[in-house]
């Protein structure tokens, strides 16, 4: 898994979530939610996916934005939570911080 931030393909974050069921974006909240809202709507075909957009307080970043299939991960779910955290000790495209 790697953390998205717009301009990045809408493509690649799709794959993040129907492999995964979860697509980090970080950036300023302005366009993290347009890159979110659009890639909820690229993800309306998909029915067996039910994206949503939601954001966890983490230590490095303060906070991440993500979206996430709701139909794999319930809210609160102790899995989805660990990996945001993972994703919050990486950086932009996968590198460490």
């Amino acid at each position: 898994m790697k953390t998205f931030a717009p301009p990045d393909n809408i493509e690649d974050a799709i794959d993040a979530v129907l492999t995964y069921g979860v697509a980090a974006i970080e950036g300023d909240k302005t366009r993290v939610l347009a890159y979110a809202r659009r890639l909820l709507q690229c993800l309306a075909p998909y029915r067996d996916v039910a994206p949503i957009i939601s954001a966890q307080n983490v230590s490095n970043k303060g906070h991440l934005f993500y979206v996430v299939d709701n139909n794999r991960y319930v809210t609160g779910n102790e899995e989805l939570k660990q990996a945001v955290l993972n994703l919050d000790t990486v950086c932009l495209n996968g590198l460490p911080t």
